[in-house]
C-alpha cells in the first residue's frame, strides 16, 4: 500500500499573475493592475502583496490579507519586482515573483 492512499499528501497551491496596463501619465508612469489566480484542492484563503520584493530583504508584505487577488499599483520609470503569495485553507502557500522593467513600455523580465 502506497503513502498517500492511507494518509493525504498535501500539495501546495499554484499561483499565476496576470498583469495589465490601465493608464499611463505623462511622466511616464503606469497604473498596473494585477490579477493573482491561485488554484488549491482547498479552497484559497487570501493573497499577500509585497510590490518591493527583495531576495535578500524576503517578502514584506505591503498588503497583507487580499481575498480578490486584484491589486492597482502605479509605477515608474524603472525597475520593479512584485512578489504575491497564495494560501489555501490548509495554510499552504506558494509565492510567485515579478519582475517588470518599465520605460515607455512595460516588459516582464
Amino acid at each position: 500500500m502506497r503513502v498517500d492512499e492511507i494518509v493525504p499528501i498535501a500539495v501546495k497551491p499554484s499561483i499565476a499573475v496576470q498583469i495589465n496596463e490601465l493608464e499611463k501619465d505623462e511622466k511616464g508612469n503606469r497604473k498596473i493592475e494585477f490579477i493573482a489566480i491561485g488554484n488549491s484542492l482547498a479552497e484559497i484563503e487570501f493573497y499577500s502583496w509585497d510590490f518591493s520584493y527583495s531576495p535578500d530583504k524576503g517578502f514584506k508584505a505591503s498588503v497583507i490579507i487580499d481575498k480578490e487577488g486584484r491589486q492597482i499599483l502605479t509605477l515608474k520609470t524603472g525597475k520593479h519586482t512584485v512578489a504575491v503569495k497564495v494560501l489555501d485553507n490548509e495554510g499552504l502557500e506558494n509565492m510567485e515573483i515579478i519582475s517588470l522593467k518599465i520605460n515607455g513600455v512595460i516588459e516582464k523580465l
